[in-house]
């Protein structure tokens, strides 16, 4: 399967299409609702999801012809490289400031790898795509990193769950995501994957992370280094208040920010 595109229909009797695309050794999974759809709808998802391709011919770490792995590799220097790694690189500089170094892409193995802001930020600027082609209620669901704008249903924001780390089959809770997005990082799917920039090794604090904000590569990147600061990594929402986590370790699961705030408190 390379891409594949169907529509549907809603309970609420809305109209739905949904395209999945095979890049990055995953499926990307784009959708749209509307009381009537444009006819375009499938153009404008194929467009996006070039755009994804075209995120993997910067990105993709597994090629040796992508500007990234040039740069990785010492065969480019950083003004060497298009203006939009370049522009990932920075952000990926100002999360690392943010988080005290803790989310650090430069002290992995083999070089300077922006994966794990990436794919939010994909996810993001997928959507936004999506919404300038004239969907104006969309889901991007890039492999858990899941952007969304406008709504499910009519008045109503989108439903993303977040999955159990201990049950793969089990939703642990429900996000109503409006314009936003949220990204959950861990290692019960992929295996021992992250590496802890202060020790080097694998050692992590968390089971899993899940953060909702505005921003899907920052989100991406936050849940990240949540599963390897822990709950101690809560003081770096003090410079992000309407942003939330949900953060699990091998007892309990904890949580701060205005997603998971219940009515009485």
């Amino acid at each position: 399967m390379n891409s594949t595109f169907q529509v549907g229909s809603t309970d609420d009797g809305w109209q739905k299409a949904i395209h999945l695309e095979e890049v990055w050794g995953t499926v990307v999974v784009l959708e749209a609702r509307a009381e009537l759809l444009p006819i375009n709808a499938e153009t404008v998802m194929q467009e996006a999801s070039a755009f994804l391709h075209q995120v993997d011919d910067w990105f993709s770490t597994y090629r040796v012809d992508t500007p990234i792995s040039a740069l990785r590799m010492g065969f480019a220097d950083l003004v060497q490289m298009p203006e939009v790694v370049a522009q990932v690189l920075e952000q990926c500089e100002q999360i690392k400031k943010l988080t005290d170094g803790v989310f650090d892409p430069w002290a992995v193995p083999g070089g300077v790898d922006p994966s794990g802001y990436v794919k939010g930020w994909a996810a993001d600027v997928a959507a936004d795509f999506l919404v300038d082609g004239g969907l104006s209620n969309v889901n991007v669901n890039a492999a858990g990193d899941v952007s969304c704008r406008g709504f499910q249903a009519p008045g109503e924001p989108w439903l993303v769950g977040i999955q159990d780390p201990f049950n793969k089959d089990g939703i642990l809770a429900m996000a109503a995501i409006f314009n936003s997005a949220i990204a959950t990082s861990g290692e019960y799917e992929r295996g021992k994957h992250i590496i802890n920039p202060s020790t080097r090794n694998r050692d992590l604090a968390l089971i899993s992370a899940t953060v909702i904000g505005p921003d899907g590569g920052l989100a991406d990147a936050l849940a990240t280094a949540l599963l390897i600061e822990g709950t101690d990594g809560a003081r770096w929402f003090e410079q992000l208040p309407d942003w939330s986590a949900l953060l699990i370790d091998t007892e309990n699961a904890f949580t701060f920010g205005p997603a998971f705030k219940t009515e009485e408190g």
